[in-house]
């Protein structure tokens, strides 16, 4: 059973698919995607349609990262979120190839490239990607020309938003600052101040109140974050070893824990640095 008592973490990925994914409340993606355009001085949007809406029936246990939400404006736009509690090896490479996958999918066979539409990959990620002493927290980066950094295309967005680099001060407009505090917070006083600024925090927080009431939503919820804390330990425990003495052997341990806790072969790989066969051995 759910401990109705804890506070419900926003920034896990499991809430963030229930709280912008699900069919209805079209209007909070919206605030928030339209908050990221703003910060990046780009124009909004008038509406978006959640491709893959959220359903309870995803379960939350023993899977790598939750499926990214996905929406798509009304120009066609394709709109990536995903949040990762930390970086990873290649996490850029990871975010261009995410980036590729849903740019190259909107063609169907037989359709000319005109029928391309800008990707938005917007990243949340509760750890620290680039130079800790730049104090920008959230980035965009596009595909420029070196010299003269006119840009080749619109069709690329990148965005990364650093949430440990977040405090009343953040470099950020108004918009996504609303929403920054709003995801990580939980504190009474920073509700109270949301409210006077922005009329969506009402709806925003009934949505959060009901999901700590709904048993089967906890539950599903204490399942993920579990698996996050656990995989988060694994990979400081990884870090921590650094040393070349050993690690092989650390790398086994984990790798064999990993495995008596039916965690996906691609995530042991990609932690441990293991290969497939090294890993059915154990």
């Amino acid at each position: 059973m759910s401990n109705k008592n804890n506070e419900v973490k926003k920034l896990n990925d499991f809430f963030i698919r229930y709280f912008f994914g699900l069919e209805g409340d079209e209007d909070l993606l919206l605030s928030f995607i339209n908050a990221i355009m703003i910060d990046s001085n780009f124009a909004t949007f008038k509406s978006v349609e959640i491709i893959n809406p959220f359903n309870l029936s995803e379960k939350a246990g023993n899977k790598e990262s939750i499926v990214d939400l996905k929406a798509i404006t009304e120009d066609g736009i394709i709109v990536i979120i995903e949040i990762q509690t930390y970086s990873t090896k290649n996490f850029f490479e990871r975010t261009l190839y995410y980036w590729s996958k849903n740019y190259s999918n909107v063609l169907k066979k037989g359709e000319d490239y005109p029928k391309l539409k800008p990707v938005i990959s917007t990243n949340l990620i509760d750890d620290i990607l680039f130079d800790k002493n730049d104090k920008r927290m959230h980035t965009c980066y596009l595909l420029k020309e070196k010299n003269t950094n006119e840009i080749l295309t619109d069709h690329i967005q990148l965005h990364y938003v650093e949430i440990p680099k977040f405090d009343e001060n953040a470099n950020i407009r108004k918009e996504l600052k609303n929403w920054i505090l709003f995801l990580k917070s939980n504190k009474e006083e920073d509700m109270s101040q949301l409210l006077k600024e922005d009329t969506i925090f009402e709806k925003a927080m009934k949505k959060y109140n009901y999901f700590t009431d709904n048993e089967d939503l906890l539950n599903e919820y204490d399942k993920r974050e579990a698996y996050l804390v656990y995989q988060h330990s694994l990979m400081r425990d990884f870090k921590e070893e650094g040393k070349l003495e050993g690690i092989k052997e650390r790398n086994y341990s984990i790798a064999k824990d990993m495995k008596a806790e039916n965690i996906d072969i691609e995530t042991i790989k990609r932690i441990t640095g293991l290969t497939l066969e090294e890993i059915e051995k154990l």
